[in-house]
């Protein structure tokens, strides 16, 4: 693991960059202190970047924001969304369960599959799976789904989760809860779940493909989890930076060096910010 003070010394070191959004890019409401700049610089050195996100819902919905915050599709080469993943998961008909699903998600993303033939059920007893797109207000917490969970558990329904992260923080220090958060705790009393999205390969897969014929070892891949981010990087084969000013922005250099060490993990490089 190399401290480094900013990406920009090692720009030249690779030829794509696979970057996370919430954590090194923006907060889903503002971005991070310099990231334009950065992206200019890594685009100027004649760079591809693939934005690779956790966001449960459609890599459209994921550009439109990208686009109000102020980062332009020049700036980029393509979005990978879990969400979007997983929805073209749904529409080849790879799933092995039926059309009905039990739906738990903010409002903004209830209608993911509106337009593929799938149908939301309110009673779970006549679902074939429950779709896991996350918490549907800031002030849930998983004990708020444990009945519902537990009746899951007990009729063998699968979950299908789409947000594997199991929160996001805000730059200006608020911690929100996500999807992965209620998929865990469904693990963990029997259930059975699917996931798409860091560090799970088919997300890494469709952002490769984008690169075309570029070598793995000259990609990096920038994020700010120990979870998914450095673990995804890990096993696909990539190089990883490791942000600590999103999700590990209350841990000191030590703490999180201690993190990486138990979990077997090394990024190659660990920064303060993206943007720095």
């Amino acid at each position: 693991m190399e401290n480094i003070s900013s990406i920009s010394p090692i720009i030249n070191n690779y030829d794509a960059f696979i970057l996370d959004l919430w954590g090194v890019v923006h907060d889903g409401s503002q971005l991070y202190p310099g990231v334009g700049n950065t992206l200019h610089a890594i685009r100027k050195a004649g760079k591809k970047i693939v934005f690779l996100s956790n966001a449960p819902r459609r890599s459209g919905s994921v550009a439109s924001v990208l686009t109000q915050l102020g980062i332009g599709q020049e700036l980029y080469d393509h979005i990978v969304s879990s969400g979007e993943v997983g929805y073209h998961w749904l529409r080849t008909g790879s799933a092995p369960w039926g059309k009905r699903y039990y739906l738990i998600a903010a409002q903004k993303d209830a209608g993911l599959l509106d337009d593929l033939d799938f149908e939301e059920v309110a009673a779970i007893e006549n679902a074939d799976f429950i779709l896991n797109l996350g918490f549907g207000t800031d002030e849930q917490t998983t004990e708020d789904f444990s009945a519902i969970l537990h009746s899951s558990v007990k009729l063998s329904i699968p979950m299908l989760c789409l947000n594997p992260d199991l929160e996001v923080i805000k730059i200006t220090g608020e911690r929100y809860p996500c999807a992965g958060a209620i998929a865990k705790k469904y693990v963990a009393i029997g259930g059975k779940v699917e996931w798409f999205g860091k560090p799970y390969p088919a997300v890494y897969e469709s952002a490769y493909k984008v690169f075309g014929n570029i070598d793995k070892k000259k990609i990096l891949a920038v994020g700010d989890s120990l979870e998914t981010d450095i673990p995804g990087a890990k096993y696909f084969g990539v190089d990883s930076a490791l942000v600590t000013g999103g999700i590990l922005k209350d841990y000191n250099a030590d703490e999180i060096k201690e993190m990486c060490r138990k979990l077997e993990l090394c990024p190659n490089y660990i920064l303060p910010n993206f943007g720095s």
